[in-house]
């Protein structure tokens, strides 16, 4: 009996421990079949981010640059989320082979700044705020691309809060072209981008979703032109602050004489007192970019001094208080290195102007065109004829014969019952009405030669002429190529020392230095009094730009527009609406070479209009011919061509 109890305690034991085995062998392939199936969901998933960003690579980036850079960075991860890590950036390089080369970043972190698009995985925000940039002054003006990849999974409430970190972040270290790739916890991979204004056009960032992708192909389910709208420069029709220096005609402000009230700089400048190619310019791009214009204009003139030492637009973009500064504003100065300047939108040649002076005043020219011999041959001739005229009359007895000459001389016709009655005499009178008449016409043609050329003191020719003839330079400032012995500095206008150059005294050899078309729309403005003209050789070309506060997120936007309306033609059309450089007089005037020599078909009008009045005169002598040979019949013709 107690061998059978024993028994049946040790059947049961086994009993409990197979059934104890069998119950830890039950949870433990349970929990293997889980782990093994969550590992496939998160292969699966690493599979559809590294398929979304293979597209964005060859889609977007491949068609632009060769070379991708890949930088990757996990602080504080897990296992699990660095092999996953891994195994996305494995997957990417595999897929990107035949279209782009890709270089792992492994050096220090200003290697970035040689690259123009760089692919940053990153497991989430504070990961990329570890990455640390630094940029010389050789790239500071470069244009960067960002896709920051982020592979922690992101619910619904926080990828927001973590994108916007992340764009954050790029736009401290000027990054503006920036695009986010964040998966869902739902395995949905989607882009995110930015816009740079909150509502009502309040300072900050509003994130917004762009795209997502397909779970099984990797594509977008929307279409996408570009992978970082926000380089276009949309401003959501937001102001924009504006400086602008006044100097026609580039930036023309109409009420500029008007005296301004203090503190007038703080206020903005109405879009109707306003005009100038800096100005239409600067309305397509707030067209373009959609942005409105609060215009200011500071009361001093806009310059760089020095180090820092700035002032007008240039003190305004320095202290942040406008975004853009325009007018006229070059970009060759070496200190212009302090702010961000746009592509060069117009050139102009930096000249001396001078004023000239003609020999013999406005009626000099009447007695120019025929000297010395011309003069002599022309006295004789008439000298002649008075005493053939006298020597007639004495023989002859003519009536009023020096009054006939006269007359005849002065181009006038003479009475008929002056007219001589022999025919010797009719045939010299004859001859001298056509003598008098070759004159006329010779004299007459050697006049409109003369007026079209320029008859004035001859002028310095380059800037060495200038200095030895000790001209006085009227300057805002000293410059290298002039001495400062003969530099005159004055803070004013240019318009101003136009009009001091204009009214110098005849002997006061003054000149001023401009823009070429700087003077063509002053002489334009004052084209029946202005004697301005240049020397030929110029100082220096002058290239014009727009300026930003340095490294300026509108530079890349702005090149962008300013290149297309350069290649449009639409910056060229603007130009020749204000400046005329036909009213720039040249000191070559003089030469005849250059001047377009007058042949038959200029005067082709004046041959029409002489055939028809000779057709006129031809049929006029033919009626009085009829009438005075066949009266009569003239008269009855016309009788019967007028009854009804």
């Amino acid at each position: 009996m107690r061998l059978v109890i024993q028994w049946l305690s040790s059947g049961w034991l086994l009993l409990g421990i197979g059934i104890g085995i069998g119950t830890w062998a039950e949870g433990l392939g349970r929990d293997l079949l889980t782990a093994g199936l969550g590992s496939r969901q998160d292969e699966l998933n690493t599979r559809r981010l590294a398929m979304a960003i293979s597209y964005l690579a060859r889609s977007h980036i491949a068609s632009r640059i060769s070379t991708l850079v890949v930088r990757q960075s996990c602080l504080q991860c897990s296992y699990a989320m660095a092999h996953r890590q891994r195994q996305l950036v494995d997957q990417i390089l595999a897929s990107l082979a035949p279209d782009l080369s890709v270089l792992l970043q492994r050096g220090s972190p200003e290697e970035i700044t040689l690259w123009d698009y760089t692919l940053f995985v990153v497991n989430d925000h504070t990961a990329f705020e570890s990455q640390v940039f630094t940029f010389p002054d050789a790239n500071l003006e470069r244009e960067f691309f960002c896709v920051v990849v982020v592979t922690e999974f992101q619910s619904s409430a926080t990828v927001k809060r973590t994108v916007g970190r992340v764009v954050a972040l790029n736009l401290l270290v000027r990054f503006l072209n920036v695009a986010v790739v964040a998966q869902m916890d739902d395995g949905l991979v989607a882009i995110y981008g930015y816009n740079l204004f909150k509502a009502n056009c309040t300072p900050g960032i509003t994130v917004r979703r762009i795209n997502h992708f397909d779970r099984l192909t990797g594509e977008p389910l929307q279409k996408m032109s570009d992978l970082y709208p926000v380089r276009h420069g949309h401003l959501g029709d937001c102001p924009l602050k504006v400086a602008a220096n006044h100097l026609p005609p580039h930036l023309i402000y109409k009420r500029h004489m008007d005296p301004r009230p203090p503190g007038s700089e703080a206020v903005a400048i109405p879009a109707q007192d306003l005009a100038g190619i800096d100005w239409d310019i600067l309305q397509l791009l707030a067209k373009a970019l959609r942005f409105r214009i609060e215009l200011y204009l500071p009361n001093e003139p806009s310059q760089i001094f020095g180090e820092g030492n700035v002032s007008g637009c240039f003190a305004q973009l320095a202290d942040e208080s406008v975004a853009i500064a325009i007018g006229g504003l070059s970009g060759s100065d070496k200190r212009r290195w302090l702010f961000s300047k746009s592509t060069v939108y117009h050139q102009s040649h930096f000249v001396m102007v001078v004023r000239r002076d003609r020999y013999l005043g406005r009626f000099g020219p009447l007695i120019l065109p025929f000297r010395g011999k011309v003069w002599g041959v022309i006295i004789v001739m008439l000298l002649l004829a008075v005493l053939s005229t006298c020597c007639l009359r004495s023989r002859l007895r003519l009536k009023y014969p020096l009054e006939n000459l006269l007359l005849v001389s002065v181009g006038n016709p003479i009475p008929a019952r002056r007219l001589p009655g022999t025919g010797f005499l009719r045939y010299l009178l004859a001859s001298w009405l056509l003598l008098t008449l070759v004159l006329r016409c010779a004299y007459q043609a050697r006049l409109f030669d003369v007026l079209r050329l320029s008859h004035h003191r001859p002028l310095p020719e380059d800037l060495g002429g200038l200095i030895r003839d000790n001209y006085t330079l009227m300057s805002n400032g000293y410059h290298d190529f002039y001495p400062r012995a003969l530099t005159n500095r004055l803070s004013e206008s240019f318009a101003t020392r136009f009009e001091r150059v204009q009214e110098a005294q005849p002997g006061e050899r003054i000149t001023t230095i401009a823009l070429i078309s700087n003077l063509a729309y002053w002489n334009h403005r004052h084209r029946n009094t202005s004697k301005l003209t240049i020397v030929r050789e110029p100082i220096y070309m002058y290239q014009l730009v727009i300026y930003f506060p340095r490294r300026s997120f509108l530079r890349s936007a702005v090149d962008r527009k300013i290149k297309q309306l350069l290649s449009a033609g639409v910056v060229a059309h603007i130009e020749r609406r204000y400046v005329q450089y036909v009213d720039v007089p040249d000191v070559a005037a003089n030469d005849r070479t250059l001047l377009p020599r007058i042949t038959n078909k200029i005067v082709e009008g004046a041959y029409r209009i002489h055939g028809l009045i000779m057709v006129l005169a031809s049929g006029i002598f033919l009626l009085e011919f009829l009438s005075g040979r066949w009266n009569g019949g003239l008269r009855r013709w016309m009788e019967w061509v007028h009854q009804p």
